[in-house]
């Protein structure tokens, strides 16, 4: 598996593209509290999200896994859907299928459990948002989608999406202050560029 992968609207996966290392997550207290629909992630992915979902704990926050893996059709399903009710914003918010992150697996989006009670709707006030902010990056994270870089992800602030990418690069983007793969992808090729001439 490719963990630095760069998928967006310019960078579609093939539509039949399905990662080999999917496992299911399922998070119990006492019973079963993650959201009724099956949920796959990458399994490298899901195993560092444990590491950091055990941290977070420490820290007295608990994080969860809302959405990770969706295949082509699930996400048409989901654009279709969100169509119909936004019209045309639905694509400032909703990937077109081909071009949606979690169908690598890679990406997870965050719940949290309140009183051992499933919570998604939260703002980025959060303190267990804002200490993922801050610290998902040790584990091989980043957030995918941050404030102010709209112009450069195509997608609005999504403060519950995070991407797993592997410890190397997550702790690279953050001792070179980069903020997103694609300004990453634009700082590796002017490199590659100037060593060649």
């Amino acid at each position: 598996m490719n963990y630095q992968i760069l998928v967006n609207k310019t960078n579609p996966v093939d539509k039949f593209f399905i990662p080999e290392s999917l496992i299911e997550y399922l998070e119990y207290n006492g019973e079963k509290i993650a959201p009724d629909h099956k949920t796959l992630v990458e399994k490298e992915t899901l195993f560092a999200f444990f590491k950091m979902q055990a941290e977070a704990k420490k820290a007295g926050y608990a994080i969860l896994i809302d959405s990770a893996y969706r295949s082509y059709e699930y996400q048409k399903k989901i654009l279709d859907k969100v169509l119909e009710e936004k019209g045309e914003e639905a694509y400032k918010t909703v990937a077109l299928p081909g071009t949606s992150e979690h169908q690598t697996g890679l990406a997870i989006d965050i719940a949290l459990s309140r009183n051992g009670i499933y919570c998604d709707d939260f703002d980025d006030s959060a303190p267990e948002i804002q200490w993922l902010i801050n610290n998902a990056y040790r584990f091989g994270f980043i957030l995918r989608y941050p404030k102010g870089k709209e112009n450069v992800t195509g997608y609005n602030y999504e403060y519950w999406h995070f991407r797993y990418v592997g410890k190397e690069l997550s702790m690279y983007m953050k001792d070179n202050q980069i903020t997103t793969l694609e300004e990453y992808y634009i700082n590796k090729n002017n490199i590659i560029r100037k060593e060649c001439n």
